[in-house]
């Protein structure tokens, strides 16, 4: 009896997980229905703010810019560090979500440590915290528990940072790591250069809806302010698709261990039956075998 009672505590654990898991997926699909509606609004403001500071960097010999603007458009590591902003998530149970991001910047730290290029990262999210304080490289700036609330203020935060380390020649490069949201079952991902710029291909300048004809850089200070608009766009909209991709990641690992818990009762189920059966067919054996003895 005592294996009886063994197989029904594990039916009855797996089946409060079950209720778990399945709680989860239906809260991470809530929230990504949210996130997502969010991210697909910055996906044309993102772009046009891209081929605004595209048009820049092809003309900018024709643009009148500061020394400093023009630091934003025009690679130069020697003697600097280079930047990585790389986003994670706060928790867990989201699948290859995380490791996927910390591997390729696990990656490209060592390889710019072969061009005795020092990196230095702002870590968004406390998996990835975890993963990369162990000596990786120099971490300046971590956030946790960044809530909805907390969002912009951390997005403002990043852009200013940025661009301080830039004024004082501390970096010569920035890079942005995160994971592009494609669908509920794929999340891609993704790097890209906040600075210098990075050039179009020829497919997306001939797709273009924005000519770069149309373009007149004229006022006091307009380029830096594009400039700030820029990063915080790329920042704000990599924050974004990265929650997305997150919500997206747990909901479709909650749903596998939703859909193998079930499994898994079946089993024991079956198994649990079975004892069960054994065990009164042994005993209706004896009975039947002492009535025959009298």
């Amino acid at each position: 009896m005592s294996g009886l009672k063994q197989l029904r505590n594990r039916v009855k654990s797996v089946k409060s997980t079950q209720k778990i898991t399945k709680a989860m997926q239906v809260v991470s699909a809530a929230k990504l229905r949210r996130v997502k509606s969010r991210a697909e609004v910055l996906d044309d403001y993102s772009s046009v703010l891209v081929k605004m500071m595209n048009d820049i960097r092809l003309n900018i010999n024709f643009i009148d810019l500061n020394p400093i603007d023009r630091k934003f458009f025009k690679e130069d590591i020697t003697g600097k560090s280079c930047l990585f902003v790389v986003m994670t998530s706060e928790r867990g149970l989201c699948g290859s979500f995380n490791s996927q991001i910390i591997r390729a910047v696990k990656r490209d730290i060592a390889k710019f440590a072969e061009r005795n290029i020092k990196v230095r990262l702002i870590v968004v999210g406390k998996k990835g915290y975890d993963a990369l304080k162990g000596g990786y490289s120099d971490i300046i700036e971590e956030y946790y528990h960044v809530t909805k609330e907390q969002f912009l203020p951390v997005v403002l935060q990043i852009k200013d940072k940025i661009i301080n380390l830039t004024e004082q020649d501390e970096i010569g490069g920035c890079y942005l790591y995160y994971n592009e949201f494609k669908n509920a079952l794929t999340q891609i991902m993704t790097r890209i250069s906040v600075f210098p710029v990075e050039q179009l291909d020829e497919n997306q300048q001939k797709n273009s809806e924005v000519s770069t004809s149309l373009f007149e850089y004229e006022g006091s200070n307009l380029a830096n302010t594009l400039i700030n608009l820029y990063i915080t766009g790329v920042i704000k909209y990599g924050f974004l698709q990265n929650k997305a991709s997150e919500e997206a990641a747990r909901m479709t690992a909650m749903d596998n261990a939703t859909r193998n818990a079930g499994e898994l009762i079946d089993k024991l189920t079956l198994k649990l039956n079975r004892s069960r059966q054994a065990i009164i067919t042994t005993e209706l054996t004896e009975i039947i075998s002492g009535a025959e003895a009298l």
